[in-house]
């Protein structure tokens, strides 16, 4: 699937691609997929409310037992949001076990809650890797989160010379990143292109060694 070392767009709300993209697209798990396209499919943390948990997890199984589902998600726990931070961890555990069940990683929405995330993670013995995806947090919040072997996706903030994202993007292992675009209008080559910038490679050598990410993280 990666043999050619495509761009790779590892999380995104949008449902088009150009022939040289493999993108992850994040969809709700009512969603048919599409031949030839790869999903994601979780309970986002802003819409736990609009089901029950057993319904919604019943659905989410079905759908992350496609061939098409290459991860859970997103997923993830929101301090900024008025749902009941408990209810939010809830969803979340149960989707952690949808993606140990399926064996296929999680993509993680995370918003002033990355010590909580490092917790579960901590006292867990989950086998699956974890994506933080949009990062936009500091080199210290990097480094313990790629110690516990977190891969950190980058998107839209990189294109900020002032945001954390594009100070923290040079320092961190090449091993631990990934890029995507989420819900922007923007296309993965301008990502790829001011990420190469910032790591001071070529466009290709940053395609190759996300597409070894993408071998590793999905087997």
């Amino acid at each position: 699937m990666f043999s050619n070392d495509p761009f790779i767009d590892i999380h995104t709300h949008q449902n088009t691609t150009h022939p040289d993209t493999i993108a992850l697209i994040s969809s709700d798990y009512h969603t048919a997929p599409e031949q030839g396209k790869y999903y994601s499919f979780g309970i986002h943390p802003w819409h736990i409310e609009q089901h029950p948990l057993n319904e919604s997890l019943a659905l989410l199984m079905q759908a992350a037992s496609l061939p098409q589902t290459l991860a859970v998600g997103e997923s993830g726990l929101d301090r900024v949001i008025g749902t009941s931070f408990e209810l939010q961890e809830k969803y979340f555990r149960a989707q952690i076990t949808v993606s140990e069940y399926y064996k296929k990683p999680m993509i993680i929405h995370c918003v002033k809650a990355y010590s909580d995330i490092q917790e579960i993670r901590k006292t867990g013995k989950f086998k699956m890797p974890w994506v933080i995806h949009g990062f936009n947090a500091n080199k210290q919040t990097a480094d313990q989160m790629i110690k516990m072997g977190f891969y950190l996706s980058f998107g839209k903030a990189l294109l900020n010379d002032e945001s954390k994202a594009a100070q923290v993007f040079p320092l961190i292992p090449m091993k631990s990143i990934f890029l995507e675009t989420d819900e922007e209008d923007i296309d993965i080559r301008d990502i790829y292109t001011t990420a190469a910038c910032l790591r001071k490679i070529s466009i290709e050598q940053l395609r190759q060694k996300i597409a070894e990410n993408a071998r590793v993280l999905f087997k």
